[in-house]
């Protein structure tokens, strides 16, 4: 059990460190270029899919942030935003980064799924809209964009509100509590019953289940289980993609402050959908 608490606090180290410094390049870029994406989205009707699926599957919650707030004020329609919710991972794409350099998780196989979340993002959000429309079905109402201006990039600024009270206070220490958690709890598991151990038949439409049903947390955390039960070869990539869909990190938290009707609205569609494309996958074999 020693063995298993030092090794697993190793890798959780180890991956929290990598995941930290992920965190800090791309608050970085979201925030230098978000001024040119809202015009993007304001001014280009194309887009308004496209462009929140691409902020979706940046990693971490800045990038899903930046939507929720064209979506409260009112230049992001409920399409818009149910396609960032389905494409984001949060957190939990840092880790599969993070998991790819550590080598316990196939580049290819983040690859895959990251492209899938972009397409289910467009794809979901088309979908949604139309869905609105038919059922006339209200959403939004416009409030203020909160930022801090000219100060955003000043050294100390970022320091103490971007990297401290963000990065920080929010979100690495739940990543690395997680993680360890969640790679020392199945290095028991597999220590005690055997080193492999696999979901199969009717056992897997209910780990699909359980799996979506957890996505609906509006925090991180519990969906590291199944990031590690996936590289540990447990479950198969569907599951893992359900959740992926189902699952938005932190990022629907500014929503639930706006409007509880429009996150239930976009929550209900996304595990609606995001289930289904799981279970058709599970189906296939995959």
């Amino acid at each position: 059990m020693i063995d298993i608490l030092l090794s697993s606090l190793k890798l959780s180290v180890k991956i929290t460190l990598l995941i930290f410094g992920l965190m800090i390049i791309i608050e970085l870029l979201v925030l230098r270029y978000k001024d040119k994406v809202i015009k993007t989205i304001k001014y280009n009707k194309i887009s308004k899919y496209i462009v929140p699926s691409f902020f979706g599957i940046i990693p971490g919650c800045i990038g899903t942030f930046a939507m929720d707030s064209l979506y409260m004020a009112g230049l992001l329609g409920f399409g818009g935003i149910t396609a960032v919710m389905i494409a984001t991972s949060g957190d939990e794409a840092f880790l599969l980064i993070s998991m790819v350099a550590a080598g316990e998780i196939p580049l290819l196989t983040v690859v895959y799924l990251t492209v899938i979340l972009f397409a289910m993002g467009i794809i979901g959000g088309k979908l949604a809209d139309l869905f609105i429309k038919k059922y006339k079905i209200k959403f939004c109402e416009k409030c203020g964009i909160i930022n801090h201006g000219d100060k955003e990039f000043k050294f100390k600024h970022f320091i103490k509100e971007h990297i401290y009270k963000h990065i920080i206070k929010k979100h690495i220490w739940q990543v690395f509590i997680w993680l360890f958690a969640a790679i020392f709890i199945i290095g028991l598991i597999q220590a005690n019953i055997g080193q492999e151990i696999t979901f199969s038949g009717a056992n897997l439409f209910y780990v699909l289940i359980i799996a979506s049903l957890i996505g609906i947390l509006p925090i991180s955390g519990p969906n590291v289980f199944f990031i590690v039960m996936f590289s540990k070869g447990m479950i198969p990539f569907s599951v893992l993609l359900a959740n992926s869909i189902i699952q938005d990190g932190h990022g629907l938290l500014p929503i639930m402050g706006f409007s509880m009707k429009d996150t239930i609205k976009i929550k209900s569609f996304n595990f609606v959908f995001g289930f289904i494309v799981g279970l058709i996958l599970l189906l296939a074999g995959f």
